[in-house]
């Protein structure tokens, strides 16, 4: 951000991974632009009611506003906590471990489909990668819509040998 994160405690591990989220540019101007506040999706049962996305709105707010040389993160934290029981208490913890876990709570906070469509998926049947991978692909997007897959969604293909 344009401001540096108070610690509290050892959480430089989420003070990283919040910067980091922080710097991608395209998710920064989203939430500054106030855009998530349409996209809020509080009946997602997977969703945490737009806590995660309220939260580091605030935060981005704050760290982007040029008022402050440093913020504390203790609201987001907080709500971290609240969620994701692994991240309570003042200890390092894994910073992809909460990058995952943030993504994932901001996608499912602000995923634009309300209603998802039942999909069943059929087997590759020996049919080419590239047509089970649309297919695929299509199904996920007809359930799952947000900042966060529109920024960072990929498929990937795993061989075991």
């Amino acid at each position: 951000g344009a401001c540096g994160l108070g610690n509290l405690g050892n959480t430089c591990f989420m003070n990283s991974g919040l910067q980091c989220l922080s710097n991608t540019f395209p998710l920064t101007r989203y939430f500054l632009s106030e855009h998530h506040e349409a996209d809020i999706n509080t009946v997602n049962p997977l969703g945490l009611k737009g806590a995660i996305a309220e939260a580091y709105a605030g935060l981005v707010k704050e760290m982007w506003s040029g008022s402050h040389a440093s913020v504390s993160p203790r609201e987001m934290k907080s709500i971290i906590a609240r969620y994701a029981p692994q991240f309570q208490g003042y200890q390092q913890q894994d910073s992809q471990e909460l990058i995952q876990f943030l993504l994932d709570g901001l996608h499912e906070d602000l995923n634009r489909i309300r209603k998802k469509p039942y999909e069943e998926l059929r087997d590759s049947d020996g049919r080419p990668d590239e047509v089970v991978a649309a297919e695929h692909l299509g199904a996920y997007l007809r359930r799952e819509s947000s900042i966060i897959t529109d920024l960072f969604l990929s498929q990937l293909k795993s061989t075991v040998i």
